[in-house]
């Protein structure tokens, strides 16, 4: 591992305690209308139980992305940690991580370098299940869900 400070991470243990059905039980829901769960925590614990995504485990030092590529799909990390260098910045990355989404979405080359620095599991997003859902957005809300992307990585 490297010095560099954890830029974010959700807390694991404590949500695998919980389960991957928490959500959709009245532990979650009550957990979910009392404010005990950050929309993090939600979009974690969701990703985690999907059936959608395959995982996989990838070696440190694996490149998942170099600056100026494509993304072909995008990484939900599950465990572990990337290490994030974009020019002189460099940054980790942990569990609960999404990487190359939103730039995928809208056709944008990568602007970092994404390298494993432990042996991470991610899930995989391919690109061809989100354009699926894209194409049966209505326009304008295509239309809207584009310009917010773009604007987030403008910022």
């Amino acid at each position: 591992m490297t010095d560099n400070k954890l830029l974010f991470a959700v807390d694991r243990e404590k949500l695998f305690k919980l389960g991957a059905n928490y959500l959709k039980s009245k532990e979650g829901s009550d957990a979910i209308s009392a404010g005990e769960l950050k929309g993090e925590e939600r979009l974690f614990i969701s990703l985690l139980g999907t059936h959608l995504l395959n995982t996989t485990m990838y070696l440190p030092q694996k490149t998942l992305i170099k600056v100026g590529e494509q993304f072909e799909e995008a990484f939900f990390i599950v465990s572990g940690e990337v290490q994030i260098s974009q020019g002189e910045k460099v940054y980790n990355l942990g569990s609960g991580s999404v990487l190359g989404l939103s730039e995928g979405m809208v056709g944008l080359p990568s602007r970092y370098t994404a390298t494993s620095l432990s042996a991470i599991q991610v899930k995989i997003i391919p690109f061809h299940k989100v354009d699926a859902i894209m194409n049966v957005l209505p326009p304008e809300l295509k239309a809207i869900l584009v310009t917010i992307i773009k604007r987030n990585l403008a910022a």
